[in-house]
């Protein structure tokens, strides 16, 4: 029921579209697997070799039991994967469950495992309107806090700046930014943004 509510009310298509059609994809925190198992059924990017990790053993095992041959997913962080690993990393509605004084290690890490001028596509939730807010603030209380679906901190979601900051101050250039149009309750927003590809000193 969850992932099948997930599958209705997250905009997959167009986060799909940001992914190469070739290279090493790695999802981070990815749960039960929806988005690496849609990327693998996706005719124009079977060249992708993909990588799931999330720190809910359960969820791996669900994401393993319906994941294509090829597919791979590990209990773990990407301290898991060497240095420059991926041609692209997703961190998809992760970070509103995570200690803002935590993201730096987190798109650190992110940065550490793509090679020079990967890309990292970030979908989060994001604070206004403030009914929608408060609509999904509810909702993922529940979900974290009462029912245990999603293991976390206590959900918090921020702004649409606040985000693209944290991914700049991680290292990336900021190539895309844009709120994602939903019918349901939910504020999408994404970022996309590319490790440099060499170090100016």
């Amino acid at each position: 029921l969850h992932v099948a509510v997930r599958a209705l009310t997250c905009p997959f298509a167009p986060l799909l579209e940001r992914f190469p059609a070739a290279g090493t994809v790695l999802d981070v925190g990815c749960g039960h697997g929806l988005l690496v198992n849609l990327l693998a059924r996706d005719p124009s990017r079977r060249r992708l070799k993909l990588h799931g990790i999330d720190h809910d053993s359960a969820k791996i095992e669900a994401a393993r039991r319906v994941a294509p041959p090829g597919v791979e997913f590990a209990v773990g962080s990407p301290a898991l994967f060497p240095e420059s690993f991926c041609d692209a990393v997703a961190i998809v509605d992760v970070l509103y469950t995570v200690r803002r004084d935590a993201w730096s290690g987190i798109l650190e890490g992110c940065a550490r495992v793509l090679k020079p001028g990967g890309r990292l596509i970030v979908k989060e939730v994001v604070d206004r309107p403030r009914w929608k807010y408060w609509a999904i603030m509810a909702q993922e209380t529940l979900s974290v806090t009462v029912f245990g679906i999603t293991k976390g901190e206590r959900p918090h979601f921020e702004s649409p700046e606040d985000y693209c900051r944290a991914v700049v101050q991680a290292g990336f250039t900021l190539l895309e930014t844009l709120p994602l149009s939903s019918a349901t309750w939910i504020s999408h927003y994404l970022v996309v943004a590319q490790k440099p590809t060499s170090v100016h000193t």
